[in-house]
């Protein structure tokens, strides 16, 4: 090849990248098809594990919430000189507060994984119903386009 034929070919090739930028690659499937795109990005059945993961993560946040409030509650027994006894109940805040955030963290953690499960199962997408055609009647006004087609090329 000469330097003219050389120099065509690397211009008509796709342009460089400038330098010091990073290059972009968009993720495909085994299909060529861009990942997430079309009717199955959301059926994917490792969202029901993330599920069993997420109700796991908060039956031990409810366990700890409880342990926490148990923790947090204390009575306190105070004996007097004159014999009487006084019983009081200590609330600790940060713990009683912590208990509530875990049981928060759990009802959340719980609506996302029945999230999960039904995106995981139900979210296949459903293939288009093919529409039965009755054979050649004469009355069907979408068999006119047909009908016309054929007397064209009759002539």
């Amino acid at each position: 090849m000469t330097e003219s034929a050389d120099r065509t070919a690397t211009d008509s090739a796709a342009p460089a990248a400038p330098a010091g930028a990073a290059a972009t690659r968009t993720p495909t499937s085994g299909d060529g098809s861009r990942a997430g795109a079309g009717r199955g990005r959301l059926h994917r059945p490792r969202r029901i594990a993330v599920a069993v993961v997420e109700l796991v993560v908060a039956a031990v946040a409810v366990w700890g919430a409880f342990l926490l409030w148990g923790s947090a509650i204390r009575d306190v027994t105070v004996h007097l000189d004159d014999g009487s006894t006084l019983t009081s109940r200590v609330y600790e805040g940060d713990l009683i507060g912590l208990a509530v955030a875990l049981g928060a963290l759990a009802a959340v953690l719980v609506i996302d994984a029945v999230r999960q499960v039904m995106l995981g199962v139900a979210a296949k997408g459903k293939k288009p119903r093919k529409r039965k055609r009755p054979a050649d009647d004469p009355d069907d006004p979408d068999d006119v386009d047909a009908d016309h087609a054929a007397a064209r090329t009759a002539h």
